[in-house]
């Protein structure tokens, strides 16, 4: 019988989780939707099951006998890529808090949960999926489970990647809002790691933020990239205006890009956060500026 489950394990974050835990040889229950890519999941021998956190059954069958969930599960980057059966309402609001109601209700006794960074409350109001990530931290802190709740900076693979517009290959970079502001892009793998051990540690912290160990601003990214393959990109400039317009504009037809416009403009206004919370868990984090070498290796091969 596996004592952690999973949601989200067939998502980035989530598969990364899914393979440490195989690797370590770790049991663990995923929970995955009837039309998910399982091909992975099942030769690293994980058990599945088939539900979705938005129908009762699913997460009730799921948790049975589990003491430990551990959550990445959303639908923004699905909703992004058109997806139509998802949604930020459905998904991480509506669904996570099914999910903890079930697992309170089958007697689970940690909960560890992947929220975010720059969730001011002028954010939250913003941000359609902030409110739905601060909602379900609420009803976490609410529980009689133990809950334990990450909020890693931006990631790497995501915002130096070229879904946020960085796209050497063709010269162009997007800045947001300023772009002058420090941002400890941290690796999804060192988060992936950190949620590992903040689930089977005996006394976890209630709250860690996760951040990478130096800060860049995103002209600086864009700096190193043309310092690295020698030729300039030319930036574009999306000004904090238009960013926040385009939030309010959007939130109710568009909640995900309503969202991704408000998650650019809260990483422009936001705090620096550092690597203390990885180090604090023995993991050393990858720096920022070895994504980018990377990157600018695999242009340069192309």
């Amino acid at each position: 019988m596996s004592e952690i489950v999973l949601c989200g394990a067939t998502g980035d974050l989530g598969g990364r989780i899914a393979v440490r835990l195989a690797e370590r040889r770790i049991p663990f229950r995923a929970l995955v939707r009837p039309h998910s890519d399982t091909a992975v999941l099942r030769a690293s021998g994980a058990e599945l099951s088939v539900g979705d956190l938005t129908d009762p059954p699913g997460p009730e069958r799921a948790l049975a006998g589990a003491r430990t969930v551990v959550t990445t599960a959303n639908a923004l980057g699905r909703s992004m890529a058109g997806a139509r059966d998802v949604s930020i309402e459905r998904v991480d609001r509506d669904g996570n808090a099914a999910l903890v109601r079930a697992a309170e209700a089958a007697g689970v006794e940690r909960f560890v949960f992947v929220s975010g960074q720059g969730m001011t409350a002028a954010m939250v109001d913003l941000v359609p999926f902030f409110a739905a990530k601060r909602a379900t931290e609420r009803l976490l802190q609410a529980s009689s489970m133990r809950s334990v709740i990450v909020r890693p900076a931006a990631f790497q693979e995501a915002w130096l990647g070229p879904e946020s517009g960085i796209r050497p290959e063709k010269r162009l970079a997007v800045i947001y809002g300023r772009g002058r502001t420090p941002l400890p892009y941290v690796a999804e793998d060192d988060v992936a790691e950190a949620c590992i051990r903040l689930a089977t540690m005996d006394d976890p912290p209630g709250e860690l933020d996760l951040g990478g160990p130096e800060a860049l601003t995103r002209h600086e990214v864009v700096d190193a990239l043309e310092h690295a393959l020698g030729v300039p990109m030319r930036r574009i400039v999306v000004p904090r205006r238009a960013l926040a317009f385009g939030a309010r504009a959007l939130r109710r037809r568009r909640p995900e890009l309503a969202s991704i416009l408000g998650i650019a403009l809260s990483m422009d206004v936001g705090e620096e956060v550092g690597a203390e919370g990885l180090r604090t868990l023995g993991i050393e984090p990858r720096p920022a500026s070895a994504h980018i070498a990377a990157r600018a290796r695999a242009v340069a091969r192309t």
